[in-house]
C-alpha cells in the first residue's frame, strides 16, 4: 500500500527542467527568476581556449532547452565554422535561428564562414 502512495505522490509532483551543464542549481534558479518575463532565454558558453567551440543554448519560459548553436571562430586563420544548429520544430520559423547565426558571425566579421554540412539543410 505504501508503494502505491509513494508512486502517486511522485506522479503529482511537477516536472522541473534539468539544470544546464556548468551551472549550479542556485545560479539556474536565479536566471529563471530574473528572466521570467522573457519568452526565450539565451545562455552563452565561451570557448575554453581562443579557437575553441562557443555555444548558445535557448530555453523557453519554463526553463526547457529547445535549441542550440555551436560554432568556432579562429582569429589566426580568419575562418569561422558553424558546427551545429538545432531548434525544436515548435520553435522554428520565428527568426531564432537567424538570431543565433548573426551572433556567431559577429565573432568574425570579414571571416570566411563554413558549415559542417551534417544535414541536407546546411547551407
Amino acid at each position: 500500500m505504501t508503494g502505491d502512495r509513494e508512486q502517486s505522490e511522485e506522479e503529482d509532483k511537477p516536472v522541473t527542467p534539468p539544470v544546464p551543464e556548468y551551472l549550479s542549481p542556485l545560479r539556474w534558479r536565479w536566471i529563471l527568476l530574473t528572466t521570467r518575463r522573457q519568452e526565450v532565454r539565451f545562455l552563452y558558453w565561451p570557448p575554453r581556449h581562443p579557437a575553441g567551440h562557443r555555444r548558445i543554448r535557448m530555453f523557453d519560459r519554463d526553463g526547457y532547452d529547445f535549441g542550440t548553436l555551436v560554432w568556432m571562430a579562429c582569429d589566426a586563420c580568419r575562418v569561422g565554422s558553424i558546427n551545429k544548429i538545432s531548434i525544436t520544430i515548435e520553435h522554428q520559423r520565428q527568426g531564432l535561428g537567424r538570431r543565433l547565426i548573426r551572433r556567431a558571425l559577429a565573432d568574425g566579421p570579414g571571416y570566411r564562414w563554413q558549415t559542417t554540412g551534417q544535414s541536407p539543410e546546411a547551407k
